[in-house]
């Protein structure tokens, strides 16, 4: 999502100051420090995740990924992954609406629902007040697995018992969810809508690693390169 490439003023200024280093292992310093400030930059990102989001999982947390810098191509470059871990969300389904806002993307939880003919197409499945969530404000994934399980196993909906849980239509309104019997009456753990959930630009990604790179790239260009006009002068 931000590329850092080998220009503005602050190489120049640099290159300027160590001018009797022989051009080429210029671009060597300058991989070096490309690469060194990507990954400044990805910490800088995942320090904004801690300040913006609420008790960020480890999986959100590590959900960047960066591209090294190398003499021959002097970009480096941070961004989102685009593969999923084991049954998790892919990264970048979840996360780019967090930086870019606009309408969230489906679920694997919503995927296997409308594959087992529970959800309709133009449905979204959304936490109901009955469903528990964690610190971060999420359906633990043991909790989606044992839900889906449920109300995947033949006679869900007959099911009878506090704690059985179903897919349907329920009420006067024919609310369609799923539900979990609690005695006499019923718990709302997902219910679905045919609004597609949405989010609102919350990450400044992009800021938070650009502004990393203009505080210290320089430095790091400088440091690289004087590394080198030490070696070849030594």
């Amino acid at each position: 999502m931000l590329s850092i490439r080998r220009t503005g003023p602050s190489m120049a200024d640099v290159i300027r100051d160590i001018g009797d280093v022989h051009a080429r292992v210029l671009p060597y310093a300058a991989a070096a420090a490309l690469t060194k400030n990507v990954k400044r930059a990805q910490s800088a990102v995942i320090e904004e995740m801690r300040r913006d989001f609420r008790n960020p999982v480890a999986y959100t947390l590590n959900a960047t990924r960066i591209e090294v810098a190398t003499a021959e191509n002097l970009k480096a470059r941070l961004a989102v992954k685009d593969q999923r871990s084991g049954n998790g969300t892919r990264p970048e389904s979840f996360l780019l609406p967090e930086v870019e806002g606009g309408q969230r993307k489906e679920k694997g939880f919503e995927r296997a629902l409308r594959a087992a003919g529970i959800l309709a197409a133009g449905e979204w499945a959304l936490p109901g007040s009955g469903v528990q969530l964690d610190a971060a404000g999420n359906v633990s994934g043991s909790t989606v697995r044992s839900v889906l399980r449920q109300v995947q196993r033949p006679g869900a909906r007959q099911a009878r018992g506090t704690g059985a849980i179903f897919a349907g239509a329920v009420g006067r309104k024919q609310t369609r969810g799923i539900w979990q019997r609690n005695g006499d009456g019923l718990k709302a753990l997902f219910i679905f809508t045919r609004t597609a959930p949405t989010y609102r630009s919350l990450l400044d990604f992009e800021g938070a690693a650009a502004a990393s790179v203009r505080e210290n790239f320089a430095a790091d260009f400088y440091a690289a390169a004087s590394s080198i006009r030490r070696k070849f002068t030594s």
